[in-house]
């Protein structure tokens, strides 16, 4: 089987633990037009899923199980509740300011409960993420790294990218450490850097990446939608 259609073994893993605290709200219960951006996600992604995973935050399941039955049943769900927190719970930033938190955690969570070796990450407040751009992203990515990630722009694309169970120690001593930064995983494990020039035949390939931040931004993108 070519590298392309091994895609399909992979699990994907959708973040929706974030706070979204610029938007005013809980970035998992964002909609548009009565239907719920996650929605729009979990319908890209079921086309190259092998499995789908949802990492919520604990004080999100029962809106998870409640609100969100239908789309878990339709989907198949597993969800994937933020196993890693006692990790960093005692932990603050050097700020001062709130305990350590963000995607790592998700990640890591994710990665513990997949039954395949390799996961696609994605935020769920992604709803243009194209199968056509992670089937590039897989097929360019060399798998004897631990993760695949797009370098676009001059940036990286954490919440777009392939993560191997490999990562995890040092995902796991990242978090110990109070570093919650996806980005400082790839410092210290082999990372497949996949620039844009392998998307960039692919029409609109950008909007693959864009998340909503703002109100502004949803309001931008409902316009697409």
């Amino acid at each position: 089987m070519g590298r392309v259609n091994e895609l399909s073994r992979n699990a994907v893993l959708v973040l929706a633990g974030g706070r979204g605290r610029r938007m005013g709200g809980e970035k998992l219960t964002l909609a548009v037009d009565s239907e719920l951006i996650l929605a729009r996600v979990l319908r890209r992604v079921s086309g190259f899923a092998g499995e789908i995973l949802l990492s919520v935050a604990p004080d999100q399941v029962r809106y998870v199980s409640g609100v969100l039955s239908g789309i878990i049943s339709q989907y198949g769900i597993r969800t994937v509740v933020d196993a890693a927190q006692p990790l960093h719970q005692a932990t603050s930033r050097p700020d001062g300011d709130e305990p350590l938190s963000g995607p790592l955690v998700g990640i890591v969570s994710g990665l513990e409960a997949a039954t395949s070796a390799w996961v696609f990450v994605c935020a769920c407040d992604m709803p243009f993420v194209s199968e056509a751009v992670v089937r590039a992203l897989w097929k360019e990515g060399d798998k004897r790294a631990s993760v695949i990630v797009p370098f676009v722009d001059g940036y990286y694309e954490p919440l777009h990218a392939f993560y191997n169970k490999s990562c995890l120690p040092e995902a796991r001593s990242l978090l110990a450490a109070g570093r919650r930064k996806t980005a400082a995983l790839f410092e210290v494990v082999r990372t497949s850097l996949v620039d844009e020039s392998h998307f960039s035949h692919l029409p609109g390939f950008r909007r693959s990446f864009e998340n909503i931040n703002s109100k502004s931004d949803l309001e931008r993108m409902a316009d697409s939608l």
